[in-house]
């Protein structure tokens, strides 16, 4: 099994990909969403097309919890265990998501941009997978507006005066 991982903008994005990987036949019980931006969760992303509205209300376990440094979290499936085992102490850190991330099978390295990533807002889609279909279902969050973590953690570049 190997375990997708994608970053959303905004909880909309996120519900979006989820409602895209549910209507592919994708088991509600391989997918997680972790997401801060709750504001958004009601909203329609505006290329949501025909895609249902709901689906997180669909992915069982739904959870809602306060981390220091996110804030109000939502969080759905099976990553509410990995959060579950992680301890206090790791909550308190600013890479407090990682944990959970690795104990699903994200490489640490990984890990760290996505819950870097996420603390900055927005939020994260996993999907527990065949190896084979993994391809497939990168593919399917890309096209559901999936950003680029390593850009969202790039640390801006300083500007030069000319002046």
């Amino acid at each position: 099994m190997k375990t997708v991982i994608a970053l959303f903008d905004t909880a909309a994005d996120a519900k979006y990909a989820v409602d895209a990987l549910l209507l592919r036949k994708y088991d509600h019980s391989d997918i997680s969403v972790v997401a801060n931006d709750l504001a958004t969760l009601h909203e329609a992303p505006p290329h949501a097309g025909q895609i249902a509205a709901g689906a997180l209300s669909t992915v069982l376990g739904l959870a809602a919890f306060g981390v220091p440094y996110a804030g109000p979290v939502l969080a759905a499936g099976p990553i509410l265990g990995a959060l579950g085992s992680v301890g206090a102490e790791d909550v308190d850190k600013s890479d407090w998501l990682a944990p959970a991330l690795v104990k699903m099978g994200i490489p640490q390295g990984e890990a760290s941009k996505f819950s870097e990533a996420f603390n900055r807002g927005g939020a994260v889609v996993t999907v527990r997978t065949r190896e084979i279909d993994a391809p497939n279902i990168a593919s399917l969050l890309a096209a559901c507006g999936a950003v680029d973590v390593d850009e969202r953690v790039r640390p801006e570049t300083r500007r030069r005066s000319t002046g």
